[in-house]
């Protein structure tokens, strides 16, 4: 027994298991890489001499997927033994539903038909794809779509020609024999390499643990919730934490398969596209920052005001307006001002302040042109408003926002612009911003924040609060708060991406 132990242990940590019909020599070896047959796997007995490294990922290469086949049950066991497999067992019944086809290949034929990937195709009849990628760099658009949409390890796509150019007609399982025939196992074995992360492990052998974080932001967005500074800190201190930190955006989602955990640096929404990577991403297994659950919650007022209510969270005095009910309530003058929000806005968009019962109708009647619900609230005036961010349940920071300028809020929409759309703006479309340290935060404050924060979930929460005589109102939980180098992470620097990135790594541990 004691002979067992010593081999074990003295052996690397297993990070990929691959699967291949007949141990051959296509698949290169690497330290920490075990080459199996199917039947091998099957059995099982592998888990008795090699330790499996807790984020290690299964790459089936079996020559086919047919229903109840080895590669089916290969695929079936990883799922079972809770393996991070590709491909997935869905994915291997997907391939089978050929009317799935159609669709897939008409999105496909659509990027295949852009005049750069035309031009590489050059009349070819088929195309050889690996893990998402071709021989030919320009055509990586078309190559992860497929790859995303088919999720097949190694797979030939067939064309036909058309007046209109190539048409994608086919896609079939490229076995491994196939790959060796046209001498092509070096171009697989780097594609494999960039997919399992060995390239990148290559190059950073001194760190011994490797985690994967893709973050999606929109270079070009007018509100980003964290800055192109703040953004090279993550890639800076994940670095230097054994962290891949790499950015991607919406047109390179198709790669997330690759990571092992998302956080989404765009404003949220539960109708665009962050919605659905954050869901596409929980259902392959990352470990997501804003999750689904999240986002649906924090981007909905109406959710947000029940929630508060019903768990006794003190709020401003509200109430709902239905627009089919048609009759608005009559209001005194004590009543205004008041506020008037639509459920899902953001960044201080959709939100009102009005002063006169002929302004509450003529706001609410526009607003009811894009909404069934309208959320009226008291109006309560203060120099700044509290923002606390918390991960994980814990407050990891503290910011004050004060109002623009001569306004109520704290940005001004009425004068911000693309060119100034930066916080503290000179021309008082946004208000300052300071840091305070969290012992100097009043307690109601920090109890209110995480009380609220606790009934979203446990990620990256942004809780706003008004102190009005001492006491806390919650105004909202934000999904997606902002982090901006040379704000939020004035008092604690590098400390704040620090704790997001060891967040993610304890996350990642944990499944």
């Amino acid at each position: 027994m004691s002979q067992t132990r010593s081999t074990v242990s003295s052996l690397p940590p297993v990070t990929q298991i691959i699967i291949v019909d007949r141990v051959q020599g296509i698949i290169a070896a690497q330290p920490g890489r075990l080459i199996l047959t199917p039947a091998e796997y099957i059995a099982g007995k592998y888990a008795q001499n090699h330790t499996l490294d807790k984020r290690q990922r299964t790459i089936n290469l079996c020559n086919g997927y047919g229903y109840l086949s080895t590669g089916y049950y290969c695929s079936l066991l990883a799922d079972a033994r809770g393996q991070r497999c590709t491909p997935a067992v869905t994915d291997v019944i997907h391939a089978q539903w050929k009317r799935l086809h159609s669709a897939r290949f008409a999105e496909l034929t659509k990027i295949l038909n852009e005049p750069e990937a035309r031009a590489a195709l050059n009349g070819a009849d088929h195309l050889d794809v690996w893990f998402g990628r071709a021989e030919t760099l320009v055509l990586d658009p078309f190559t992860r779509k497929a790859f995303d949409l088919f999720r097949l390890p190694a797979m030939r796509i067939g064309f036909t020609q058309s007046p209109s150019g190539p048409i994608v007609s086919s896609v079939r399982v490229m076995p491994l024999q196939e790959i060796a025939d046209r001498h092509a196992e070096t171009a697989f074995n780097v594609a494999l390499d960039e997919f399992s992360g060995s390239a990148w492990s290559e190059n950073m052998r001194a760190k011994p643990e490797r985690y994967w974080l893709a973050i999606l932001h929109d270079p070009d967005a007018e509100d980003a919730p964290s800055n192109a500074e703040a953004l090279e800190n993550f890639i800076r201190v994940g670095r230097d934490k054994g962290v891949y930190v790499e950015l991607i955006t919406r047109a390179s989602a198709d790669s997330l398969l690759e990571f092992d955990a998302l956080f989404i640096r765009e404003t949220t929404a539960v109708n665009d596209h962050t919605y659905r990577l954050a869901e596409k991403a929980e259902r392959e297994g990352l470990i997501v920052i804003d999750d689904p659950a999240s986002i649906r919650r924090c981007c909905n007022k109406v959710y947000l005001h029940e929630a508060f209510l019903a768990h006794d969270i003190p709020t401003p005095p509200s109430e709902f307006l239905y627009k089919r009910e048609r009759q608005l309530p009559q209001l005194g003058l004590d009543d205004f001002p008041l506020v008037l929000k639509v459920p899902d806005g953001s960044f201080s968009r959709g939100v009102y302040k009005v002063n006169s019962q002929a302004e509450f109708e003529d706001r609410c009647a526009q607003m009811f042109k894009t909404t069934e619900i309208v959320l009226k609230q008291t109006f309560m005036p203060s120099d700044y408003d509290w923002r606390i961010v918390l991960l994980g349940g814990t407050p990891l920071l503290a910011c004050r926002y004060h109002m623009a300028r001569g306004h109520w809020q704290i940005l001004n929409h009425a004068i911000v612009t693309p060119q100034n759309a930066v916080e503290n703006a000179d021309d008082g479309s946004f208000g300052p911003v300071d840091c305070v340290p969290l012992d100097d935060v009043p307690p109601a404050i920090l109890d209110a924040a995480q009380r609220a924060a606790g009934l979203i979930g446990d990620g990256l929460y942004g809780v706003d609060l008004k102190e009005v005589g001492g006491k806390p109102f919650v105004i909202e939980v934000n999904d997606n708060p902002n982090l901006d180098a040379g704000y939020e992470d004035v008092l604690i620097g590098d400390g704040l991406y620090a704790a997001i990135i060891d967040y993610f790594k304890a996350r990642i541990d944990a499944e």
